[in-house]
């Protein structure tokens, strides 16, 4: 493979005798005016190069510390949106506690309607039950009384019917 340092310590000792020549004002061939042109591109190649290799270490630095700050950033916002789902969980959980002491105390202030609504069907069958025994006791009576009168009448009958048809 090509040597470039060779090249280049070559080209140099070249470009060097021929500015020498020109000093001495000898006239310049198409050949050594083409070395002296290849020198001038080769010193720009080499000053573009460390153009280059400078730019890309400003960029790899730029992008590092790019890249940091986006790390911080991220680290920052992720914290903060931890904080804040946190926070919002626990306001969420409060929410749903008071919530539910709420219900339970409507629930339990239903039951209590429906205990009472229970307690006044009790007072009214408790009532019907003394209206049953009420109109059982005149039943009761009634039968009795019906009894006695169905036997007294039986009685008067066949006293009547022994009196006059038979004796």
């Amino acid at each position: 493979m090509f040597d470039n340092s060779m090249f280049e310590q070559w080209l140099d000792t070249k470009a060097k005798e021929i500015i020498s020549q020109m000093g001495d004002g000898k006239s310049l061939s198409t050949e050594e005016m083409m070395i002296l042109v290849l020198k001038a591109q080769s010193n720009h190649f080499e000053h573009l190069d460390v153009e280059l290799k400078n730019d890309m270490k400003t960029l790899r630095e730029d992008m590092t510390r790019d890249m940091l700050q986006l790390r911080e950033d991220m680290t920052n916002d992720m914290k903060t949106l931890r904080e804040d789902m946190t926070r919002d969980m626990k306001t969420l959980r409060e929410d749903m506690t008071r919530d539910m002491a709420t219900l339970r105390k409507d629930m339990d202030r239903r039951f209590e309607q429906v205990d009472k609504r229970f307690e006044q069907v009790d007072q009214r069958f408790e009532q019907v039950d003394k209206r049953f025994e009420q109109v059982i006791g005149r039943m009761d009576r009634f039968m009795i009384w019906s009894l006695g009168l169905t036997l007294t009448s039986t009685i008067f009958i066949l006293g009547f019917m022994y009196k006059f048809m038979g004796h």
